[in-house]
């Protein structure tokens, strides 16, 4: 269930002008869709096409591959409990941290889990597992895998099927897209959404990859009309203007990396590099493995973050293997990182005080 999750505004009871909580693109060039379902409500009086054809064969066209590999789905977060059942009672291993919902999802199905880790996953030979779940880059912490790593890891582990969420492909400079038609291999499981680079989180649409077998398995699974009318039609125009509605990923890690730089060279905190659009940070001692700050956890910091500056950061201590004092953060335009940074310095040196 998800819980604790970025874009929650609504939990708090001051308006937040900021919002670093959300990795959808800041940049995003989705004014035009807006306007476009704005003159299209109408759609709401009819039931949506239940095997989402017209936007399936979009898809396809857009992957150069066929209808019959694609599932759309109400968000990726359907996608991932529909493979979860179809896996279910697997030996599952999830690399952490990740998002909390391939835990929730393969809990629900009776999975067993084994939490490993990112150094793991690259060391994995002759896997011991039923099911790997991954995300690529990876949230919270924007690790990227190459594709040939995890190209290889199924060629050569062909009994384990490998369930690869590339919800944040476009918010990365790296090219990590690993669908290739039919080249890609069998046990390979895609998950795409459209939530964050086209800035639609409130329509909730994605949609899976796989070989046709599984897809057709997966349809049998799913609710009738789980993607609804409005959402097919905001699909089917980004399919068609796809490349110009993309925010540009240069402008998003730029602004991520400059973040990253100031606030590493504030006392007190630590960043993970990341080459996406978020990254982790952490408050922590700079000469010693302890808090430099007692008491001040990441959920306090982003308490008088809201309270104070009316800024909204991500805490991140819900993710497994994380701890109460790692925080998400994403980039957002320049002048609000400056604000940003700004405040945190503010509050770490008052906290010292």
């Amino acid at each position: 269930m998800i819980l604790g999750h970025g874009n929650n505004p609504f939990e708090f009871n001051k308006k937040i002008t900021a919002d670093f909580s959300s990795n959808v693109a800041f940049n995003h060039k989705s004014e035009s869709l807006k306007n476009y379902l704005s003159e299209r409500i109408s759609c709401i009086h009819s039931y949506p096409d239940p095997e989402t054809r017209e936007l399936s064969e979009k898809i396809a066209k857009h992957h150069n591959t066929e209808p019959n590999r694609i599932l759309v789905t109400n968000g990726s977060a359907e996608a991932m409990y529909l493979i979860a059942h179809l896996t279910e009672l697997s030996n599952t291993a999830i690399i952490i941290p990740s998002f909390s919902e391939y835990e929730d999802a393969c809990t629900l199905y009776k999975h067993t889990i084994n939490y490993i880790s990112s150094q793991e996953f690259a060391e994995l030979r002759n896997s011991p597992f039923g099911s790997v779940w991954l995300g690529n880059p990876n949230n919270p912490d924007g690790n990227v895998f190459s594709q040939n790593d995890i190209l290889e890891k199924c060629y050569s582990n062909p009994l384990t099927v490998f369930i690869l969420d590339e919800a944040y492909t476009h918010l990365c400079q790296e090219k990590t897209e690993c669908f290739s038609g039919n080249e890609t291999p069998e046990n390979l499981i895609i998950i795409k959404s459209l939530t964050k680079a086209f800035a639609i989180p409130g329509l909730r649409l994605g949609y899976i990859l796989a070989n046709p077998v599984v897809i057709q398995r997966l349809y049998l699974m799913r609710p009738p009309w789980s993607v609804n009318t409005m959402s097919l039609i905001a699909g089917t125009y980004i399919m068609n203007h796809y490349s110009s509605l993309l925010p540009s990923a240069n402008e998003l890690n730029e602004e991520s990396l400059f973040l990253q730089k100031e606030l590493s060279a504030i006392k007190g905190i630590e960043i993970k590099p990341s080459k996406c659009n978020f990254f982790l940070g952490q408050l922590v001692n700079s000469y010693a493995n302890e808090v430099e700050i007692p008491g001040l956890t990441a959920k306090m910091l982003r308490k008088i973050l809201v309270d104070e500056y009316s800024i909204l950061i991500r805490d991140a201590s819900n993710f497994k293997g994380l701890t109460k004092y790692h925080f998400r953060i994403a980039a957002q335009n320049h002048n609000e990182n400056i604000k940003l940074i700004e405040a945190i310095n503010n509050i770490i040196n008052k906290s010292r005080i």
